[in-house]
Formats: structure tokens, sequence, C-alpha cells
């Protein structure tokens, strides 16, 4: 066994104990403080190495805007019912929960970014990279994020928990995915995807990873239907879950991946050892975040 492997391994362990601990305190005490302050801490360590590898290309990418919005808008998820700054604050909540902030706060994103451009040494220099960097990072980590805050917010009648369960589902069929196109593409990859944007990533791996996340989708609505309540009605549609998230993981691995190429870096940082940056970390379900969403009020 490689260092690296061990390593990935061993830190690997401590995160999934790390998030399903938050994740068990949210169900057991029926709040979302754990899902809020995951959501919070994913943002502030991505937009960190997000800027990092936006600056190779555009010097004057602005991580404050990115961070502020960012932050506001996972906070936003947590105004409407059954997020918690809605059950500490309701009726503030409630009045927040009608005005349209997340609009609101793209628009004041792109402001803040246009104007600090604007002010720079060189306002012209390179203007629609760092401004459209800037606006991209905030989309990328802040819009997604809400999208999976409010995911872990669903309920139905007489299923309070439907969100945390989705939400664990979600995560399952991403990582079960990523792992299993990693180990199967060490195994029995012959055929490169798409050598272009990552090197490593063979067919064969992307097949691996349908039964990584179908496998696990199916696993674990199975444990959640002996415990008393699935998330899905049938079992259909936790494999139509991992059929589409499965996937969805695996592109936003290869967009993370068009970044540090372009940026001409191995890893996003260096946070998470055996993985690299924390970022290398989050990129599988950036992208599925909006669609597992959408897949949750749809099934």
């Amino acid at each position: 066994m490689t260092s690296e492997l061990r390593n990935r391994l061993l830190f690997g362990a401590f995160l999934v104990s790390m998030v399903g601990a938050l994740v068990v305190v949210d169900v057991l005490t029926a709040s979302r403080w754990g899902i809020l302050a995951l959501g919070l801490a994913a943002v502030l360590l991505g937009a960190r190495e997000f800027a990092r590898l936006a600056r190779v290309h555009a010097a004057s990418v602005r991580l404050a805007p990115m961070v502020v919005v960012s932050l506001g808008l996972v906070a936003e998820a947590h105004l409407h019912p059954g997020g918690a700054l809605q059950a500490l604050l309701p009726e503030a909540a409630a009045r927040l929960a009608e005005v349209p902030l997340v609009p609101l706060l793209l628009g004041g994103g792109l402001l803040w970014s246009t104007l600090s451009q604007m002010a720079s040494r060189n306002p012209t220099e390179r203007f629609f990279a760092n401004v459209g960097g800037s606006l991209f990072g905030i989309i990328y980590l802040g819009l997604c994020f809400n999208l999976l805050e409010r995911l872990a917010i669903l309920s139905q009648p007489g299923h309070a928990e439907r969100g945390m369960q989705l939400v664990a589902c979600f995560l399952v069929a991403v990582k079960c995915g990523d792992i299993a196109a990693f180990f199967g593409g060490k195994r029995f990859g012959r055929h490169k995807m798409c050598p272009a944007i990552s090197p490593g990533k063979t067919w064969e791996g992307f097949a691996c990873s349908f039964v990584g996340s179908i496998g696990g989708t199916l696993a674990l609505c199975a444990v959640f239907a002996a415990s008393g309540v699935s998330p899905f009605a049938g079992w259909w549609q936790p494999a139509v879950w991992g059929l589409v998230l499965g996937p969805l993981g695996a592109a936003g691995d290869l967009a993370e991946s068009c970044m540090k190429r372009e940026a001409a870096m191995k890893d996003s940082g260096r946070g998470a050892p055996g993985f690299g940056g924390y970022l290398d970390l989050l990129d599988a379900i950036i992208l599925a975040a909006p669609v597992a969403y959408l897949l949750a009020l749809a099934l």
C-alpha cells in the first residue's frame, strides 16, 4: 500500500466519521445545525482554494465577495421551514424568507466584484476574467451549496427527517461512485476516458462508478427501510438516484481537473492528506447538488 493510498484511507475514514456524527446529531436532535456547519465550512475551505487556482490567470479574482456572498447563500436556505435559522428565530426568518434573497445576493456579488475591479490599479486588465472568475466562484460554491442545504430541510407529512436521509443518499451515491471509479480504474482501467482533462480517468473506472453509486444508494435505503422510514417509496427511485448522480459526480471531478490543468497545479491545495486540497474532496458533490435537489422534488 502506497503512502498516498494510506493517507487517503485514514483521512477519508476521519471525514466520514465526522460528517456521519454531525448528520446523526441533526437527526437525533431534529435540528439542522450540523449540516449548516458543514456547508459553511465547505464554502470557507473551498473558496480559498478556488481563488488560488483562478488567480493564476485572473490575478484580481476577489475572495471577499466570493466568501461573504456564498456564506449568505448557505445561510439563506435555513431561513425556510425546517432550517436551523428558522427554528432559532422563526418570526425574523419568516420575514426574510419572503424577500428574494438569492437573486439579491447574486446581484450584490456581481456589483461588489465589478466595483472592486474598477477600483483596482489596472481596472481594464483582465476585466472579464477577474469579474467572471469571482462570480463563477459564487455560483460554483454558494449557489450549489444553497441547494444542498435546501435538500437537507426537505420534509413530507409524517417524515420530518426525509431531507437528511436524502443528503445521506446523495453523499453515498456520489462518493461510492467516486471510490468505485478509483479502484475500478486502478484494477481494470485500459481505455482513457478524457486524457486531455484527466489522464488517469478510464472508461472502465467510469463503468464501475455506476456499480458504486447505484449499489451504495440501494444499500443505504434498505437500511433506512429496515429501521423505519425510507426517503423513497419504492426500489426503483434509489436506482434512478444513483444512476443519475453517479455520472454527475464524475463530471464535477472532471470540471475541477479542468481548473487545475489551466492553473498547472496537480491539487487544489494540501489540506486534505491523500486527496490534495479540500476542493478535491468537494468537487464531485458540487455539480451534482442542483440535480439532487431537482430529483428529490421529482421522486
